[in-house]
C-alpha cells in the first residue's frame, strides 16, 4: 500500500506540474497575443499610410523641378519627388510626366493609351525601381518597400477597350512578384492632360467624351 500510495503522490504531483505549465503556457499566450497583433497591424498601417502618402505626390503634386529632364537623361539619384500633375491641378495628370516614368501601352481597338511601373523590359529597371521608392516617399527602416503602379481607363466598355491586357500585365511581374498576402493597395479616379486639340476639355478622349483614369498602386514589402 506504501508504494502505491507513493505512486499515486507521484503521479498527483506530476498532475499538477503539467497542469501549472500548461496554465503558465496559455497566460503566456494571453499576454503575448494582443502584443503581436498590435505589432501585426501597426506594420499594416504603415504600409498603407505610405502607399497612400505615395499616390498622394503622384496624382495632387507636380513633383520637384526638372524631375522630368533627370528621369529621362537616367539622373534618378536627383529625383527627389516625384509628380504627376498638369499646371497645379490636382487629379488632373500630365501625360508627359506620365510618359518620363510609366511603360506606355496603346490599347489596340480604341487607341486609348494606359501605362504600368515598373518597366520590366527596362536596361535600368533596378535604379528605376530604387530611386522611384525614395522619391515617392515608399521607404520605412532604410529599405525600400516593393511596388507596382498601373494607370488605365475606366467606362469604355468591354467591347471597347482590352481591359484582359491589364489584368494579364499584372499577374507577370516575374521579377517582382507581389505578396497578395500583405499587399496595401490605393486607388485614385484621374483625368489625363491631352495636347490633341481634338479632345474636349484638354483631357485624354475616347469618342468625343473625356476618359476618366484609375490609377492602382500596391506596396508590399
Amino acid at each position: 500500500m506504501d508504494k502505491l500510495d507513493d505512486s499515486a503522490i507521484a503521479a498527483g504531483i506530476d498532475l499538477m506540474i503539467a497542469l501549472v505549465l500548461m496554465i503558465a503556457a496559455v497566460t503566456m499566450a494571453i499576454l503575448i497575443m494582443p502584443s503581436m497583433s498590435h505589432e501585426d497591424k501597426s506594420w499594416r498601417i504603415n504600409q498603407y499610410m505610405a502607399a497612400t502618402r505615395a499616390s498622394d505626390n503622384l496624382v495632387q503634386d507636380e513633383g520637384q523641378e526638372g524631375w522630368v529632364d533627370n528621369w529621362k537623361n537616367q539622373n534618378y539619384q536627383n529625383v527627389t519627388k516625384i509628380g504627376f500633375v498638369y499646371a497645379g491641378q490636382p487629379k488632373v495628370l500630365n501625360e508627359t510626366k506620365i510618359d518620363a516614368m510609366m511603360m506606355k501601352h496603346v490599347d489596340n481597338i480604341t487607341e486609348v493609351p494606359w501605362w504600368e511601373f515598373p518597366n520590366f523590359t527596362s536596361d535600368h529597371l533596378e535604379n528605376e525601381k530604387k530611386y522611384a521608392a525614395r522619391a515617392l516617399g515608399l521607404e520605412e527602416y532604410d529599405k525600400e518597400y516593393n511596388f507596382y503602379m498601373r494607370l488605365y481607363p475606366v467606362g469604355l466598355g468591354e467591347s471597347g477597350f482590352n481591359y484582359s491586357r491589364v489584368e494579364i500585365n499584372l499577374s507577370k511581374q516575374s521579377k517582382v512578384p507581389m505578396n497578395e498576402n500583405t499587399a496595401s493597395m490605393v486607388d485614385r479616379y484621374v483625368y489625363i492632360n491631352s495636347s490633341d486639340a481634338s479632345c474636349k476639355g484638354g483631357y485624354i478622349c475616347y469618342d468625343n467624351k473625356t476618359v476618366h483614369y484609375r490609377l492602382n498602386l500596391w506596396v508590399w514589402w
